[in-house]
């Protein structure tokens, strides 16, 4: 007869072999599933995208923020296709998309991006919509590719002087080692058998699978990369729209409200040509609580683009 503490052992193993399993059968069906829009080769691996609208140009393209999945903007862009061609796109290791090799920087990140519209024969110039970490990535791009940069639209992204702050990357290395911990659960099963009980968006776990994750801790790590970066770029007279918060961080991430408007005004001011909109009744998901304001903003740097002021 086991004594009682092996007996715990023992089940304990079997169930974590169990969810392991689980975890790998579900991945593979996963991967078996029909992409809505196109998987287009960026070198090494395959980035998703989905593309709606039938109007000229220029593009829209939309940039999401760190750990966030393309779905989340699929009802914006709908309403977004109704006067644009619009694109949404998963970075690698989210959603449809193959994984990359980790410790990418962000200007890796931007030129990927390029990479991705060029191979998929996307039109442009194109206007590079960013939510939060994406505004980092959107303004990359704008620096090394100003020919095709046709405008911006910064929903709640993050100014240098904001996010580089040492208590701010302090705070992302924490976010990062939780996060790390939430991917081991992931590895078996404990997120998908989460989510058959409650709504996983909702309570800040967004996705199910591992290798999603280790794309969140990377778009973290390159924040340090970043740190001695040269200074944000004048845009000269682009077109440019900078949507802020009008409701504070919550909880732990207050951190972030220290120097954020101030952060706002020096976004806008990079632009001889660009308005600054605060969100009066939103967090910092500005896309879900007042989607309307980050419509307008589009539709004003498009028709801006076409006519500059």
């Amino acid at each position: 007869m086991l004594p009682l503490g092996k007996w715990i052992f023992l089940i304990a193993a079997l169930l974590l072999l169990a969810g392991f399993v689980y975890q790998k059968l579900a991945d593979a069906g996963d991967r078996k599933k029909p992409a809505p829009g196109r998987l287009i080769s960026v070198g090494s691996h395959k980035l998703h995208l989905l593309c709606k609208g039938n109007a000229s140009w220029p593009t829209v393209v939309i940039e999401q923020g760190a750990g966030e999945p393309s779905r989340l903007w699929w009802l914006l862009q709908d309403q977004i296709a109704a006067f644009a061609h619009v694109c949404t796109y998963d970075r690698a290791g989210y959603g449809f998309s193959e994984p990359a090799p980790l410790g990418r920087t962000i200007d890796e990140r931007a030129a990927e991006l390029h990479t991705l519209l060029t191979n998929a024969a996307v039109p442009g110039p194109y206007i590079l919509v960013a939510h939060s970490y994406g505004g980092l990535i959107v303004r990359a791009f704008a620096r090394r590719f100003p020919a095709q940069t046709a405008g911006l639209v910064l929903v709640d992204t993050p100014h240098e002087s904001n996010i580089f702050q040492k208590d701010v990357l302090d705070f992302y290395s924490k976010v990062g080692f939780l996060q790390g911990i939430v991917e081991f659960a992931s590895r078996f099963g404990l997120l998908r058998l989460l989510g058959h009980c409650v709504n996983l968006d909702a309570i800040g776990f967004p996705f199910v699978r591992p290798v999603e994750y280790q794309a969140l801790r990377d778009d973290l790590a390159s924040l340090k990369l970043a740190a001695n970066a040269t200074p944000p770029a004048d845009l000269g007279h682009l077109p440019l729209a900078v949507i802020t918060h009008g409701q504070p961080f919550p909880g732990p991430f207050a951190v972030l409200e220290k120097g954020w408007s101030e952060g706002q005004h020096r976004l806008a001011a990079l632009s001889s040509n660009s308005t600054l909109t605060v969100a009066q009744n939103s967090n910092h998901m500005i896309q879900l609580d007042e989607p309307a304001i980050i419509v307008d903003a589009i539709r004003r740097v498009l028709n801006n683009s076409k006519s500059p002021a």
